[in-house]
Order: C-alpha cells, then structure tokens, then sequence
C-alpha cells in the first residue's frame, strides 16, 4: 500500500512524521543481560552499525513513500562498561550518526552527535543456586541525554531529541555449562511530549566454541499512551514495535574480542519497517 493511497485518511506530511518516527525507533539496541565486569575491570567498546528502512507503519498499516524513498543511517559507537566492585558496574555510551534518504524530495542529509546514555548495572544479593546454574537479579537505571540540538522532525532525523530517565530491571540465568538467559524490562519516563515506553527485551547466550558465544534476542517496545500518525504532532505519537536479531561475542585473546549482529523488525505501530541493521565492534579489556 503506497502512501498516496491514504491520503484522504492523514494530515499532509505524513511521510515526514513517519520517517522521524522510525528513525527515532531504530536507535534502540539490543537489551543488556546480567553480566557483569568486575573489580577494577573495564570494557571499551567501538561499533560501527547501520540500518535502514523503506516502509514504515501509520498506526498499525504499513505504507510507503517515494517521496521518502530508502532511508539509511550509519553511526560509530563507543561503550564503556567499568566494574567499581564485583556487583557494580558503571556504563556509558555515545554515538555519531549519519543519515540520508533517496526520495524524489530533497532532504538534507544529517550528520552529528545523537545520544549518550549513563548509568549502573548492580546486583541486588548474590547469586542463588538454582538447579545447574545460577540466578542473579539487577537493577539497571540509566539516562539518555541528546548531544546536540539535530533535528527531530525529517526523515533524516537523527533521534527524538529528549531526556529519558530509564527505571529497568534484569533478571538474569546461567548454567554451569555456559548457557545464559537473560529478561531485561522497566519503565521509561520520556520527557517532553513523546509516550512514556515499557521496552522488553529476552537474549539467551549459547556458547559454540572456547570464547565464542551466539546470542539471538528478541525485543519490544510498548507505548503508554500517544496518537497515530496523522491524528496530532509527531511529538505525541504512539510508537511501537517488536524486533528479533542475533549478536555473537568473540573472544580473541585476553585484551580483545570482536562483537558483531542483525536485527530487523517484525512488527511495528508508527514506526519504520527496518528490514536490516547491522554492527561489528571491536571491545578492549583493561583491567586484572
């Protein structure tokens, strides 16, 4: 179904709330599990991802635009994870992003900085045995902060601009043999005026091979609230989605390990149909 074609249902601009809309949605990434670094120990992260979409969803049809066209964005990430005690960690991380379209409407391209987000990751009590593993609980409380002041309402829009104070909770299984699963859900409080969102995120860890761990996840966004596209500014819209992907951590040597990934989206509300997003990063361990 082409956007044309719903034009007596929506506003005009339609297509430029959409693209923001998805664009915004796709910063999400993949949930945390419960590991975590240790006593004077830090990860150090550096990414490369992409994704990109040509069809979006307006309330729960997806459309597209050719107005619009193929939107793709690219960004360089650093990560840093530092254990203050075995139980506690520190986490921070920012990105760089690019984005651009190949619509028939000229578009600016968007280059800056997007978001950082900080926070802990504490385990509440020790681990508990549990049948041939072990079981921990954490709290994961964070807040993403925007870098600079990009633009919030294009197709190349680079996020959505505002804090989020993020309440999330991780309960988090690991067998003896290696096999881990990990629930990761909470609550986000958005300020300004897009919806408050319940994200839940599941990634089960399998290891194949000595230091090399496959990790498929899946993911959900759930809106508290908000308006389809068309119905008020984009500001206030409900945006959702459900997402599935695989990531593999592969350890190298004692100092390094490579990550990389896949995630696409198998359902959305407001938001864009993301049908490839990729990373591969590098991770440098410091500490004892």
């Amino acid at each position: 179904m082409t956007l044309p074609a719903l034009a007596t249902r929506v506003v005009p601009g339609l297509c430029l709330a959409a693209a923001a809309a998805s664009l915004a949605g796709v910063a999400h990434a993949q949930g945390d599990t419960g590991h975590l670094r240790g006593l004077g120990r830090t990860d150090v992260s550096f990414s490369y991802s992409m994704d990109l979409y040509d069809e979006f969803w307006v309330g729960s049809t997806k459309v597209s635009d050719p107005t619009v066209g193929e939107v793709t964005r690219e960004a360089v990430n650093l990560h840093v994870a530092h254990g203050v005690r075995d139980d506690l960690d520190l986490v921070f991380s920012a990105s760089w992003a690019d984005a651009e379209n190949d619509g028939t409407s000229d578009f600016d391209d968007k280059s800056a900085w997007q978001d950082a987000v900080a926070g802990v990751k504490w385990r509440v009590g020790p681990s508990m045995r549990l049948g041939y593993g072990e079981c921990s609980f954490l709290l994961a409380p964070s807040l993403k902060v925007p870098l600079s002041h990009y633009e919030t309402n294009t197709p190349t829009a680079l996020g959505d601009g505002q804090l989020d104070w993020r309440a999330r909770g991780i309960a988090h299984y690991r067998l003896d043999s290696g096999f881990f699963l990990s629930v990761e859900s909470g609550f986000d409080y958005r300020t300004e005026a897009p919806a408050n969102e319940i994200p839940l995120n599941v990634t089960l860890g399998i290891p194949v091979a000595a230091g090399i761990t496959v990790m498929p996840f899946w993911s959900q966004v759930s809106s508290d609230g908000g308006h389809d596209i068309g119905q008020g500014d984009y500001p206030g819209l409900e945006e959702e989605w459900e997402r599935i992907g695989v990531a593999v951590y592969a350890r190298l040597d004692e100092r390094f390990a490579l990550s990389t990934g896949w995630k696409q989206t198998v359902d959305g509300r407001n938001t864009g149909d993301v049908d490839g997003a990729y990373w591969l990063g590098l991770v440098w361990k410091l500490g004892s």
